[in-house]
């Protein structure tokens, strides 16, 4: 649940005296649910011009399920994973949106796959969280930890961006033009959620 999440956070945050004591011996699992105002999206830039390609979130109809354990300045998550189909991605045009899935070699691999594997509070700087996310392009598996931001109102935001090489993923960008037009292999994927109790 929400709340569950939250004292994950909250406890990321300093603020441990006013969580219930989580049992650490086991992992533990609740469910999450994405708001309509969240996004994530995958930005990059041509030679010429950038490009933007947004996720339709609301291809995520169903619940996440979360496995979480905390130990320590670190929650381990098992298994927790947020899945992309390539087709729900929107850069524009019909033809930017080919290029997009023959990038991504749709046909072959539909999917992306982020799993988050694990948040590290900073020892040494206060209320800096990283996270240790897994992605899956193309079937080719990359790790990255990126700094992520944590805003807990009403409902818990949490946002980041993570820098990747399509090179990294044996990936190779469509020129145009007599090659004249080139995609840079520098993208980044930035996402913004918005976390619901189910």
């Amino acid at each position: 649940m929400l709340k569950t999440l939250s004292y994950i956070i909250l406890f990321f945050l300093g603020s441990a005296s006013f969580i219930p004591k989580m049992d650490v011996s086991k992992f533990k699992e609740s469910t999450i649910n994405l708001s309509s105002e969240s996004y994530l999206k995958i930005k990059g830039k041509t030679n010429v011009s950038t490009f933007e390609c947004q996720f339709d979130m609301t291809a995520i109809s169903e619940a996440i399920n979360i496995t979480y354990k905390d130990e320590d300045s670190i929650v381990k998550f098992n298994d927790t994973k947020l899945i992309l189909p390539n087709l729900e991605f929107n850069c524009g045009g019909k033809a930017i949106n080919k290029d997009f899935n023959k990038l991504l070699n749709t046909e072959e691999f539909p999917e992306i796959t982020l799993k988050l594997k694990k948040l590290s509070k900073s020892k040494t700087k206060a209320n800096s969280i990283t996270a240790t996310i897994e992605i899956n392009i193309s079937n080719i598996v990359n790790t990255y930890t990126i700094p992520i931001s944590v805003i807990n109102n009403n409902d818990l935001h949490v946002s980041g961006v993570m820098p990747l090489d399509i090179n990294d993923f044996s990936l190779t960008a469509p020129t145009k033009m007599l090659g004249m037009v080139k995609v840079s292999p520098k993208i980044e994927i930035q996402f913004s959620l918005k976390i619901l109790e189910p």
